[in-house]
């Protein structure tokens, strides 16, 4: 589904993420749990049939997802960055195709990587503790049938390439008590959601009544309008002051003071001007597109990537990646050249 295919009042929710698992390594799920496993106990079924195993699973999974929200468990990412020989984490990701998962006890396929790393990825399981036939599928066609699984994991190094040994893997879902929807819709955007649209942003929101009539209409300001000059308009419209630009920042500017949803939220933003009057690619965003990184690690509500023209595919899929996981609640946001303009526009500042 297409970002603006969705409700406003979709996107701008604030959803539990949880996980329609397809494989659960149990074993290792109660073990992670600890002490809580007799919670586990206490509140699983211990029935024999279809539905009964399916509500254990769902239970297992959510109190999985609710513990590493508790104790901070990073992306993929995050844990490789952590230079641990052993670390767990949780990431939503593009898997290789495995058709061997029909036929073998145990396999191993490669993690599509959306950020460039030294080595390979790999995630190894066995087939046993697959729990779903639709799940299987899913393993067996990978990203290109546009596939994304949730993982929760361990990850290992092991010298010559990474390890991930999988928790729990499975579709992104919103489909959980804990949001509230009778209609059934939020089960058909769990892959999608988590991006918001400029105008969302309340501070934005006159935008929408800038109609651009081409190409070049936007294209000719954006091209020569400064990037100091977006960075002041921003905080004005946030009536923020800009803080000086130095090497080692996070981001370009951070915000406690944007509205979404009726609610004040905080913002970091990665501004892209002048220099590079391209569409965006990683390659703009520092070495291992960093940038994106650091902006996330920010710790705002909102991650928000600004440029001045197109913004690649590319880039969307590394923000997603870092900002959208299993258990957390963060959002990210695209403002290309367009919509800088029609914001610009809006309110008087172009």
């Amino acid at each position: 589904m297409t970002l603006e295919k969705i409700p406003e009042s979709a996107r701008i929710a604030d959803f539990f993420h949880h996980i329609d698992a397809g494989f659960i390594n149990r074993r290792l799920c109660l073990k992670y749990l600890g002490p809580l496993a007799s919670e586990y106990t206490k509140r699983s079924s211990d029935e024999n049939h279809h539905m009964a195993k399916l509500a254990n699973d769902h239970l297992l999974t959510t109190m999985v997802i609710d513990v590493c929200q508790h104790v901070g468990v990073p992306t993929l990412w995050g844990a490789i960055a952590s230079g641990e020989s052993m670390h767990m984490f949780r990431s939503d990701h593009r898997l290789e195709p495995c058709p061997e998962v029909y036929d073998e006890p145990r396999v191993s396929h490669e993690i599509f990587q959306d950020l460039e790393c030294q080595k390979r990825i790999v995630i190894s399981y066995h087939t046993s503790h697959l729990v779903s036939d639709t799940g299987t599928m899913v393993l067996s066609e990978g990203h290109q049938k546009g596939y994304v699984e949730s993982i929760v994991g361990r990850l290992h190094d092991r010298g010559a390439h990474y390890e991930v040994e999988p928790l729990i893997i499975g579709s992104p879902w919103l489909d959980h008590p804990r949001n509230n929807d009778p209609t059934g819709h939020l089960m058909w955007i769990g892959r999608d959601h988590g991006e918001i649209l400029p105008q969302d942003i309340e501070q934005f929101a006159k935008m929408v009544d800038v109609n651009v009539a081409n190409s070049d209409e936007w294209m000719s300001a954006m091209r020569e309008l400064p990037e100091e000059q977006v960075k002041q308009s921003i905080a004005n419209l946030l009536n923020e002051p800009t803080k000086k630009d130095w090497g080692g920042e996070s981001n370009d500017h951070f915000s406690g003071n944007v509205v979404l949803n009726g609610k004040t939220r905080t913002a970091a933003f990665l501004l892209k001007g002048l220099t590079n009057f391209r569409e965006m690619t990683l390659e703009m965003c520092g070495k291992r597109a960093d940038q994106i990184v650091r902006l996330v690690n920010s710790g705002a509500d909102i991650s928000i990537v600004q440029h001045s023209h197109l913004v690649g595919e590319a880039v969307r899929q590394t923000l997603r990646a870092l900002s959208v996981f299993p258990g957390n609640p963060g959002k990210f946001c695209i403002i290309d050249g367009q919509s800088t303009y029609r914001i610009l526009k809006a309110y008087d500042l172009i």
